[in-house]
């Protein structure tokens, strides 16, 4: 006596059930973060600007939550001020906390729109695209050429990332120059930042050093003025003498010890 063959679940009804998932609430904000922008750059409404921060509050502060509160206990989950400061989820939902409160600044949303958008591929190839449509790479050339970007561009893209980062502390320096609003609590936030992502990732170490090589050549230029050139001599020495302090490194020193 043959059976009747077994009826998948719709996909609707598969994409329901997904929908109800925290991961899928933390892939929902990345596509907030990327959609809000695009029509924020092309409107320029302020509203959309505060909707794409609010996205990434949603993605990074979910991250963070499963971070410190579902997985099983460990030094590593344990809410202190070391493992505060040594995530990289934390920081940047308390930027992004910043960037709610203050005027808009456009640049800023650059670093967030670039990790939302491979995050959203990554869950895309990996969870919504198998689970609700059944495409994998095997079956699926869309599935197959995302899998190989992410490949490709991985690396690339925390280049990207940190290279956007440096490049908005020099705008949040220049609008602290020229006395836009609150621009001098930004850049207070914004330094202690970057000083704690140099500590902690190895991209913006590399892209520091690719910077100074950079500049070292522009200003090394015979038609640039020797006052000039003294006073970028004397900056870059005071940067390197400020990057043997540590804030963040020498917490964790301390709490190894006890």
């Amino acid at each position: 006596m043959s059976t009747a063959p077994k009826v998948g679940k719709p996909i609707s009804e598969k994409f329901v059930e997904l929908a109800k998932t925290l991961q899928f609430s933390w892939f929902a904000g990345h596509a907030v973060v990327i959609l809000c922008s695009i029509f924020y750059i092309l409107t320029a409404n302020e509203i959309l600007y505060r909707l794409a921060i609010i996205g990434v509050l949603q993605s990074f502060g979910i991250i963070t939550y499963q971070h410190f509160h579902l997985k099983p206990k460990s030094n590593e989950t344990t809410i202190n001020l070391v493992n505060l400061l040594q995530n990289e989820n934390v920081l940047y939902f308390s930027l992004a906390l910043v960037w709610l409160v203050t005027p808009r600044f456009t640049y800023s949303l650059v670093p967030y729109v670039i990790f939302s958008l491979f995050h959203s591929i990554n869950y895309m190839k990996n969870v919504l695209l198998p689970q609700v449509f059944g495409m994998t790479s095997e079956t699926s050339k869309v599935v197959a050429r995302m899998d190989k970007f992410v490949t490709d561009y991985n690396d690339k893209c925390m280049h990207w990332v940190g290279s956007s980062e440096l490049s908005l502390l020099v705008l949040v320096i220049l609008r602290t120059i020229l006395f836009y609003p609150k621009s001098l609590i930004m850049l207070i936030v914004y330094s202690l930042f970057i000083k704690i992502r140099y500590e902690n990732s190895k991209y913006m170490k590399t892209i520091f050093a690719q910077w100074r090589v950079r500049l070292d050549g522009v200003f090394s230029h015979p038609s640039i003025p020797p006052q000039i050139k003294l006073w970028y001599s004397k900056g870059k020495l005071a940067l390197i003498n400020l990057s043997k302090y540590s804030i963040s490194k020498p917490i964790v020193q301390e709490a190894k010890k006890n």
